[in-house]
Parts: C-alpha cells; sequence; structure tokens
C-alpha cells in the first residue's frame, strides 16, 4: 500500500483545519508530520476514536490520517 505525502490536520480547540506534509507514518500506531515546514507534531492513533491524536503548544490536533493510494499495474487491478 501507499499513502499520500500530505493529510489534514484539525485542531479541535478551534476547529481550523491544515494540510501538513508527512514525515513518518505507522498505519494504526504513530503519524508524524510537519505544518507550514516549520512545526512537528507527534500524533498517536486512538483505537478508541480511530483517529490519530497528538498535543502541541497547549492545543490538541486529530487527524483521520493520509488517504490511500492504489496503483494499478497491468491489466488486472
Amino acid at each position: 500500500m501507499s499513502y499520500s505525502d500530505t493529510c489534514e490536520i484539525v485542531n479541535t480547540n478551534n476547529s481550523a483545519v491544515v494540510v501538513a506534509e508527512i514525515l513518518e507514518f505507522k498505519p494504526s500506531f504513530v503519524l508524524t508530520v510537519s505544518i507550514n515546514r516549520s512545526i512537528k507534531v507527534v500524533l498517536r492513533y486512538d483505537t478508541v476514536l480511530k483517529l490519530y491524536v497528538g498535543n502541541m503548544a497547549g492545543m490538541e490536533m486529530t487527524s483521520t490520517g493520509p488517504k490511500e493510494q492504489v496503483k494499478f499495474t497491468g491489466r488486472k487491478k
């Protein structure tokens, strides 16, 4: 499986949505992103909420993670 290089991060304090670049991604475990290439945020997977959740500078941030990309090779799907 391959995943997108970016994902949406939601600030739960003010509902602001930002597109962040993915630095490290391990499905259902950890998501490390860079916001505006200056802020690094580590989000851990919450199995109850099924979201990646992290804190930075007193703000809670959540994400559903990157979108999965499907690559077809040849004639078979």
